[in-house]
């Protein structure tokens, strides 16, 4: 079944609320100031049960200038608009507003309704029809139905509904497969309830129990219950106004403007930039830097414009921009936004995000020519964007607020461009772009210039440090199968906890090799208690090479163990050590100090620091004062 959102729109003191009350019996003005001053000042809800038997929701909105903000709240995912005008009056300032609004957010469907039919005479009915025509011409109301009707007397009703209920017949549903994602435009507390949230849900399906994530905020909740038209579900699908009781979180922490959507899919931003299109009209040119309110879904915030492709702008005109919020704000690729200037305030344009999270420079070719394939690219050339901007690994899950996608649809795009070459499967479901190696494999060249200035006679660099300054926030398992492509291709060589480039070798000089013999030497006839290192280098100094170096590469190979800082064992007697525990394990259950110093015939000198080794090593356990076997 198709879920669907009926919206108001028009000017102040039009009849949108005495239109609604008229056709579903419910009064959608709930707060005592709109009931004293006969305006709607908040948006306000009711169900519409059509001829046909199929529901909708409707959400009626304010119509006086100053709640332009509440009325772009409640516009955010309707599916059809029924355009008001008062019979008596025509078009007026707001009437022309809310059209442009409606044009810059893509509603697609809707019809004229002229309300107050009873209030003039058939000749003035049509002069102000007449007047609509020449207001609608060139929007996609230019050719809608347009009804007159009489709140107060009944007359058209039937006709207007009748009319909406075939429009809606004929509109197509929304996502129901995408993530959820709801745009929250009401919060309040329930009694015996608690926290209530409500919205139209703009895609996917919400259940009992799920944990939902409540963003800017990153708030994980759960699912207490749902309503739908006041009545429980168990699920509520995208298209229908759902009210959702939460777990986990007070009325203080939301407000309107909050999304509650699946935990990881959104990540709020404080900069993204979209194609601007400005509304025809008289007022002054905007210019980059300027100060403006952003509104998206049903969210507001302040905003510098920043202008990629020109210094300003003019009414009529389209161009790039970037909108850095003074707040954190929740946007996916493909949502609409409006600006208003900022004071005073008036609509003045709005268009389509293209990337919610943005870092383009202005009159740069290269980002200008990213938001134009952005814009108007397929979806496997989106995911091939999307995965390219990361520069680094990616699972389908990770793409889905970059190309607003279902995550099924995004790896089936990464497997035909893995198919292509376009981008490498590293794992299942973890892919990484093929740009992205290439310049994931120059990075790695340069660190280890970096790294053998410094460690001339070394094999290679911990693959740790290559890790922690390269990928620092990679994940190990993705870190290990980008380097696992780079040794297919022969570009890296790895030992044990090293990674090197391909074919690294190195010679020692002379005296280096002598040194490396001598230090080698000395610390092996040590046995179980060897000289300090720093005794063992006493009189054997390499000039022109830091003796640490040629001790680092010893350890490197194993042929020396780093016990402490001035403690090295011959590897031979570092392995005898070992097969010592265990043989004396197989006998005992615990070990001492003392035993394990008479075990290897030296002294607590040298025995305690070799034995937190093979604790840190995983041979041993400390327990109390003895070890155990691990």
């Amino acid at each position: 079944m198709k879920h669907l959102t009926i919206g108001t729109a028009g000017h102040v003191d039009h009849g949108k609320t005495a239109l609604i009350r008229a056709l579903t019996g419910q009064e959608t003005d709930r707060l005592p100031e709109e009931k004293a001053r006969g305006i709607s000042i908040d948006i306000g809800f009711a169900q519409f049960m059509l001829p046909s038997g199929r529901r909708a929701g409707v959400v009626d909105v304010p119509g006086h200038e100053r709640f332009v903000k509440n009325m772009l709240a409640g516009v955010t995912g309707i599916d059809l608009v029924l355009l008001v005008v008062a019979a008596d009056e025509g078009v007026m300032p707001q009437t022309i507003e809310h059209l442009n609004i409606l044009r810059l957010l893509e509603v697609k469907k809707g019809l004229v309704v002229l309300t107050k039919k009873d209030l003039v005479d058939p000749d003035w009915l049509e002069l102000v029809r007449e007047d609509v025509r020449g207001a609608l011409k060139g929007t996609f109301l230019e050719k809608a139905p347009a009804l007159s009707v009489s709140s107060v007397t009944g007359e058209g009703l039937p006709e207007l509904r009748e009319t909406l209920d075939l429009m809606l017949a004929q509109t197509e549903a929304r996502d129901s497969s995408a993530f959820p994602r709801l745009p929250i435009d009401r919060v309040f507390i329930s009694p015996g309830f608690g926290t209530v949230v409500t919205g139209t849900l703009a895609a996917g399906i919400i259940g009992v129990d799920q944990r939902i994530e409540i963003l800017p905020q990153g708030l994980e909740v759960r699912v207490r219950g749902l309503q739908v038209h006041g009545e429980k579900v168990d699920q509520a699908e995208a298209g229908q106004r759902v009210a959702v009781n939460l777990v986990g979180v007070e009325k203080s922490d939301l407000r309107r403007g909050n999304v509650l959507t699946q935990p990881g899919a959104l990540t709020p931003t404080q900069a993204l930039a979209g194609l601007l299109s400005m509304v025809p009209g008289d007022f002054p040119r905007l210019k980059t830097g300027a100060r403006v309110h952003l509104h998206t879904g049903t969210a507001e915030v302040l905003a510098r414009v920043v202008l990629l492709d020109r210094e300003e702008i003019g009414p009529g005109d389209q161009g790039y921009a970037l909108f850095r919020t003074e707040e954190p704000v929740v946007a996916g690729r493909r949502d609409r936004f409006i600006i208003r200037s900022y004071s005073p305030m008036h609509t003045v344009g709005g268009g389509i995000v293209i990337e919610p999270h943005a870092r383009y420079r202005r009159f740069n070719p290269q980002s200008l020519e990213e938001l134009r394939t952005k814009e108007r690219g397929t979806p496997e050339e989106l995911v091939a964007s999307a995965l390219a901007s990361l520069k680094g690994t990616a699972g389908p899950g990770d793409l889905v607020g970059a190309v607003s996608l279902p995550v099924d649809s995004i790896r089936q795009e990464l497997i035909a461009l893995a198919a292509r070459g376009e981008v490498i499967e590293l794992a299942p479901d973890l892919y990484i772009h093929r740009r992205s190696v290439l310049s994931f494999q120059a990075e790695v060249e340069s660190f280890f210039e970096d790294y053998y200035r410094g460690h001339p006679l070394r094999w290679g660099a911990p693959r740790e440090e290559l890790r922690k300054r390269l990928l620092p926030k990679a994940d190990p398992k993705a870190f290990n199968a980008l380097l696992a492509v780079m040794i297919a291709k022969g570009l890296i060589q790895t030992e044990r906890d090293r990674v090197a480039p391909g074919g690294r070798r190195i010679e020692f000089t002379p005296a280096q090799a002598k040194f490396r013999e001598q230090l080698v030497e000395r610390i092996r006839l040590g046995g179980f208690s060897p000289p300090s290192v720093r005794e063992a280098k006493e009189g054997i100094e390499v000039k022109g090479t830091p003796t640490e170096e040629i001790l680092a590469s010893l350890i490197e190979e194993g042929i020396l163990v780093k016990i402490t800082d001035d403690f090295c064992l011959h590897r031979d007697y570092f392995e005898k050590s070992r097969h010592l525990v265990i043989e004396f394990f197989k006998e005992k259950s615990t070990l001492s100090m003392a035993e394990f110093r008479d075990l290897l015939g030296t002294s607590r000198k040298y025995a305690v620091p070799l034995l937190e080794y093979l604790d840190s090593t995983k041979v041993t356990r400390r327990v109390g004062d003895d070890r155990i076997r691990v």
